[in-house]
């Protein structure tokens, strides 16, 4: 857990132990109805999820400090054993099972969503990558499959891992596109933009004769453990030369295109120029583009980007250069993000402000929205009219942005804490983003 010293157990005897690492003793149980296939803790460790044989899916709470650790609900969608959950940075949480299909959910009000369809074997792990723009799921299928998370749209399919069992699969912490792959007898690093394998089958002793079940990268990125069947737990030193991470800070991203759009037009050798031609231009613009998390543009992870030192009328001619020197789509189509980014940072919230519920009165259910001046650790919490608490809807670290549409607004069924329905009459709602705070009326009749 993260910030903590507890960690999560949990195995075929229906219970889940949180235990505390420092002084070797478990500080709290919790029973579940199934026997348990894999555990998940969120980014900022408050929840934790547990994947169960019978197809439900548990979301504990676990911070003390806020409340009592407990299970918050249970969800169900998977028609056979859940076998894997993960969360996204953003919040976001997914699962996979034996039904083949990688589900996303709405942890706060326990709905799924989506549901991403096309692996015709059990799926083993899900992964999201270090922007959360991207899902990869790998399946007993044999094929490794990556998702855009916003639109739930297949990106790409990899296959040819050596055998039908992908066993783990976990994306870089901070490379948005490289994965390393486990299966059996191996362990692959692939490139999930272009789908080339940057390493193949790392130098495992006796490759042929041990099957890896797990795969994880150290935080830093620069070590990969591999767990194998034979109970051991090989550590590989990871060492790679990226040209086109220009600002050599061991990822490609936006800073590195805004080191090549300072550049723009210059000649001369230079780091910028990532394809050696001795000039800065569209060549090398589109290529560090190309290579950048392809959904770094989207509103929920678009407002986290630096500000950028370029216009839109900049950006636009870049377009058109090179669409007239023929770069491929998907250099285009970066540029094209790019431009998007440029426009959502114009157009951000001046200031924070929660807004009124609607509908108001209601029955059963309301929508609060509300905007973010910037980014934000979010909660809401309601009271009845005489001050007694009646729900908290944690919704996690969310960048600056409008937040008015059902599927962005914070949703409130009208139940408390125990799932039981409120009273008519009314109540009071309290916004909490970092240091700013407001609280509004509402009115529930039945």
């Amino acid at each position: 857990r993260k910030g903590w010293y507890e960690a999560a157990a949990a195995g075929r005897f229906f219970k889940v132990y949180l235990h505390n690492t420092l002084q070797n003793n478990t500080v709290k149980t919790f029973n579940t109805r199934s026997q348990l296939e894999d555990l998940a803790y969120s980014l900022n460790g408050n929840r934790l999820a547990a994947a169960g044989r019978t197809g439900d899916i548990y979301i504990f709470h676990t911070d003390h400090r806020n409340g009592t650790r407990r299970l918050l609900r249970t969800l169900r969608g998977h028609s056979g054993v859940v076998r894997t959950v993960a969360w996204s940075p953003s919040g976001t949480f997914a699962s996979g099972g034996d039904d083949g299909t990688v589900r996303l959910w709405n942890t706060s009000n326990g709905i799924n969503y989506a549901v991403l369809r096309g692996h015709t074997r059990s799926v083993r792990a899900v992964s999201f990558n270090s922007g959360g723009g991207e899902l990869a799921s790998g399946s007993f299928d044999g094929t490794v499959r990556i998702w855009d998370v916003n639109t739930q749209r297949l990106l790409r399919t990899k296959g040819g891992f050596g055998t039908n069992h992908i066993e783990d699969i976990a994306f870089h912490p901070s490379q948005p596109h490289t994965l390393a792959v486990a299966a059996i007898n191996r362990v692959d690093i692939v490139n999930t933009s272009t789908g080339q394998r940057i390493i193949q089958s790392l130098g495992l002793p006796n490759a042929l004769h041990i099957r890896c079940y797990d795969v994880d990268f150290h935080s830093s990125g620069k070590t990969l453990a591999v767990g194998a069947e034979n109970n051991s737990v090989y550590i590989f030193k990871l060492i790679t030369v990226n040209r086109l991470d220009v600002n050599k800070d061991g990822t490609v991203d936006i800073n590195d295109l805004i080191a090549v759009a300072r550049d723009y037009g210059k000649t001369g050798e230079r780091s910028t120029d990532v394809n050696n031609d001795n000039r800065v231009d569209i060549k090398d613009l589109t290529e560090v583009a190309r290579a950048i998390n392809p959904n770094f543009a989207a509103p929920s992870v678009a407002q986290e980007v630096p500000h950028l030192p370029f216009t839109a009328q900049e950006v636009q001619k870049w377009i058109e250069e090179a669409k007239a020197q023929g770069i491929d789509a998907d250099g285009i189509a970066m540029l094209e993000r790019l431009l998007q980014v440029v426009l959502q940072q114009v157009n951000l919230p001046k200031e924070t402000v929660l807004l009124a519920n609607y509908p108001n009165p209601f029955n059963p259910e309301t929508w609060i929205p509300y905007q973010l001046a910037k980014p934000a650790e979010v909660t809401v919490s309601i009271q009845s009219a005489d001050g007694t608490f009646v729900r908290t809807l944690e919704l996690g670290q969310l960048p600056a942005g409008v937040y008015q549409e059902k599927d962005r607004a914070v949703y409130w069924d009208g139940k408390n804490e125990q799932g039981e329905s409120v009273a008519s009459g009314v109540y009071f709602y309290t916004l909490k983003a970092g240091d700013f705070s407001a609280t509004r009326k509402m009115l529930i009749r039945k």
